[in-house]
């Protein structure tokens, strides 16, 4: 009876500090896909709480326990569990950008093992195929209890190593941050869960959510303000900092170089046709220089460094290799203005500086090694 007070209290913090990330996901101008699906699970866990507050009333003797109400407690208890992981599942697809769960019929054929459990779960009043009530009021496994814990690990699990492999693929460096939080989102609440199943009077799993959520939540908003709203490429902070580590620690066999682009005269097109045609151009430039650097050759980092600037961090074996990167950019620019129909031709800029690990500069010193050879190339292409 003792344990109850502590295990209300700890499951009612856990509530508000959700409802606290909770409100910030609604009231804030961010309404990517990402945090939408956050914010209900979020929901999802904020009930799962009520559940077990539920439960701990039960199991106390607060209320009386009867046959019908502990089959109802652990029925909701076990869907809701069922449906965070699955709401998990959905965010951390969606963090990774995962196409399949933009459509909503894919979300509910990957929903169909919650409805499964939940039918379990249901039916278990009348079957006791997933648990029972005994004579002595007492919860009893059933044949297909193991179901009830498949459902929501496997969805932790899939989520698990997906990230993970991800965070391993070397040709990934840009998210890797948000896939190792992906990775690691699980081990909070399973590992608590765990020994909440062997210690089940101590609130365990709740604080072990709360930890995850709030880790998964900080990433993202740090990722966010690292991320240029306009063209979605890294920032300038953004790219120091990847450069520093870049300039540290030196890959064998591998390259340091830095590809500055330069969009030339945007003044005009700014002037001419409009800050939002402005506008236009940068993201169309934005997404010719990433569309030139997803290939396997080598490994890149991609942000904008100023108004008209974007800057490439590449590890590349050849300065061959950084030259061929540079003419692709360019025929990205140039079908994509094509293509758009743009009342206006996109001319760009290129300068390429390599670094030298057995001279260390300072990093503006490389930076503008780059920008010297862009220079030098306009002058020369007039």
């Amino acid at each position: 009876m003792g344990y109850v007070v502590y295990f209300i209290q700890a499951h009612l913090a856990c509530m508000v500090l959700l409802s606290l990330i909770l409100f910030k996901i609604m009231n804030g101008v961010n309404k990517r896909a990402s945090m939408i699906y956050m914010g209900n699970l979020i929901f999802v866990l904020m009930l799962y709480y009520a559940a077990e507050i539920f439960w701990s009333l039960l199991d106390s003797g607060t209320i009386a326990a009867s046959k019908n109400l502990l089959y109802l407690s652990n029925t909701i208890t076990y869907i809701l569990i069922s449906f965070a992981a699955y709401g998990w599942f959905i965010v951390s697809e969606t963090f990774q950008k995962e196409k399949l769960v933009d459509n909503t019929l894919h979300r509910r054929l990957l929903g169909i093992p919650v409805v499964i459990s939940a039918i379990l779960c249901i039916s278990a009043y009348w079957t006791g195929l997933a648990f029972y009530v005994n004579d002595k009021n007492e919860i009893v496994n059933g044949q297909f209890y193991v179901l009830l814990i498949l459902v929501p690990f496997g969805y932790m699990f899939a989520s698990s190593v997906k990230a993970f492999g991800r965070f391993l693929n070397k040709e990934r460096y840009v998210d890797r941050e948000i896939y190792f939080m992906i990775g690691v989102f699980p081990f909070a609440p399973i590992i608590l869960g765990v020994l909440q199943a062997v210690y089940w009077r101590l609130p365990l799993l709740c604080y072990g959510t709360v930890i995850a959520v709030y880790y998964v939540y900080i990433t993202s908003l740090d990722n966010l303000i690292s991320i240029d709203p306009l063209t979605q490429t890294n920032n300038r902070n953004q790219m120091y900092k990847y450069l520093i580590q870049k300039i540290k620690s030196e890959d064998a066999g591998m390259s340091l170089f830095l590809l500055m682009v330069d969009i030339d005269k945007l003044k005009n097109i700014n002037d001419s046709y409009g800050h939002s045609e402005g506008d236009r151009a940068l993201i169309r430039v934005a997404g010719a220089i990433k569309e030139a650097c997803q290939g396997q050759r080598s490994r890149m980092f991609v942000s904008r460094y100023g108004g008209d600037e974007f800057v490439i961090v590449a590890q590349m074996a050849y300065r061959a290799e950084a030259t061929w990167l540079a003419d692709q950019i360019r025929n990205n620019v140039r079908r994509a203005s094509a293509s758009d129909g743009a009342p206006y031709d996109i001319n760009i800029g290129i300068g390429i500086a390599q670094y030298n690990y057995d001279s260390p500069i300072p990093i503006q010193t490389f930076i503008a090694r780059a920008d010297s050879d862009l220079y030098q190339n306009k002058k020369i292409l007039g």
